[in-house]
């Protein structure tokens, strides 16, 4: 092959281990293999990020964040959070000596009220799963540096096309890659991003340590879906939108969020209406865990994800049977809103 010539493709590099000229520490797959660090690269870009890690699922780079704090200290988590971090402080870290705290970040004097001299982390999500409500970053972070704190931001849902929350003073944004930025429904990763470089080496060394690094295939087929990602985004948006607009104008719905962005719509049916009736009509759309694929797929919260909240709670959240959570994918909206039809009938 000329010299002159690279190829167009990003290379799919396997060995699990390297050839060194001179012996140094680096040349090991969880160090420092070429395919993870060009995602880690193209991840960074996407975030506009100094930073970027890429692990080996979305709950996996969570683990790393709360890896990094020590026995004593307490974080504050917005109580509309993924079941997946609530149980991971409930029953993992609280076991190690980590305190949380759910709370209702949206209200700035219970936050306030809620930090401790152990406060070490505040955690939230951009967009709240499954009820897709937001809290504002600003106010937040105004808390957080008057008292010293770091915040941390789930970003999955809202995307690096719709939200870059390093660029309003977050200092760590996670992703779950399994999710829209891959976008294919056939690669599990997650994703840390950051500004800072103490906080990058903290969580590199954590990575190295428990081995938690993503594939270099899972990378490859990332890399791969990171090219249409932004096509992708506006065909979701879009046709999402189209579904939002159809979903209102049901009799049979109760309620719809939306956040006015991304492929994700949440509804609620009228009380007298059975949920399973609902998904049985169902033809083309599929029932699945997850989101953010190619592929239009319906889900419900209370029969399908565990929840950690109490009764009271989930019923105040909206987090009823009612309640349905649909990843709207790439086909044509109206093959979508035509599955829908028994909503209008």
């Amino acid at each position: 092959m000329d010299i002159n010539m690279r190829p167009l493709v990003s290379s799919l590099v396997f060995s699990t281990t390297f050839i060194q000229r001179k012996p140094r520490q680096e040349g090991y797959i969880r160090v420092d293999n070429p395919t993870r660090l060009e995602l880690e690269s193209r991840l960074a870009g996407l975030e506009k990020a100094k930073f970027a890690l890429a692990f080996s699922s979305g709950s996996m780079a969570i683990t790393s964040i709360f890896l990094s704090l020590e026995k004593g200290d307490h974080v504050i988590c917005h109580r509309e959070s993924y079941e997946g971090t609530i149980r991971l402080l409930n029953e993992i870290f609280n076991r190690l000596g980590v305190e949380a705290s759910f709370i209702d970040l949206k209200d700035e004097d219970k936050l306030k009220k809620t930090i401790k001299k152990n406060t070490k982390l505040i955690w939230f999500e951009t967009v709240t799963n499954p009820t897709l409500s937001q809290v504002k970053i600003e106010p937040i972070i105004h808390i957080a540096k008057e008292n010293n704190l770091l915040v941390a931001v789930d970003n999955t849902f809202a995307t690096p096309f719709f939200s870059r929350p390093l660029e309003k003073g977050v200092d760590i944004v996670v992703h779950s890659l399994t999710k829209f930025i891959n976008g294919h429904n056939d690669v599990l990763g997650g994703a840390i991003m950051t500004n800072n470089r103490k906080i990058f080496e903290t969580l590199q060394s954590i990575q190295v340590i428990t081995g938690g690094v993503l594939s270099s295939f899972d990378s490859f087929l990332i890399l791969r879906s990171i090219k249409t990602f932004f096509l992708r985004m506006r065909k979701h948006t879009s046709n999402a939108k189209k579904i939002v607009h159809f979903l209102k104008r049901c009799p049979k719905v109760q309620r719809v969020s939306y956040p006015g962005f991304s492929g994700v719509v949440s509804f609620w049916l009228k009380p007298r209406f059975s949920p399973f009736t609902f998904l049985n009509s169902l033809k083309h759309i599929k029932i699945a865990h997850s989101f953010g694929g190619a592929e239009t797929t319906i889900m419900s919260p209370s029969l399908m994800m565990k929840s950690s909240l109490s009764r009271g709670l989930r019923s105040k959240l909206g987090l009823t049977r009612s309640l349905f959570r649909l990843s709207v994918g790439l086909e044509s909206h109206k093959l979508i809103i035509k599955d829908l039809s028994w909503l209008k009938k």
